[in-house]
């Protein structure tokens, strides 16, 4: 079994999967500061008419705290499993 490699690197399927979770993690972190960014900066573009925007903008600006959240829940979840 060593010859073909089964027991050369076991941890390499821990290495595999920390490694897309830190991506999924930077991704979806990402994508939750677009969204609050973008979604400020059209409040801001449409100064005149943020009353009526705001109520508009709330779906957004939650799902952008979502994704930051769930961000970190990833990145802590997967920084107590390496040790």
């Amino acid at each position: 079994m060593l010859e073909k490699g089964f027991l050369r690197n076991p941890n390499n399927e821990k290495n595999k999967h920390r490694q897309i979770a830190e991506k999924a993690s930077l991704i979806l972190q990402v994508l939750g500061i677009l969204v609050l960014v973008g979604s400020f900066g059209y409040l801001l573009f449409n100064w005149g008419k943020s009353d009526l925007l705001v109520g508009m903008m709330m779906p957004f600006l939650a799902t952008g705290l979502g994704l930051i959240f769930v961000s970190w829940l990833i990145k802590r979840a997967y920084s107590k499993l390496r040790h």
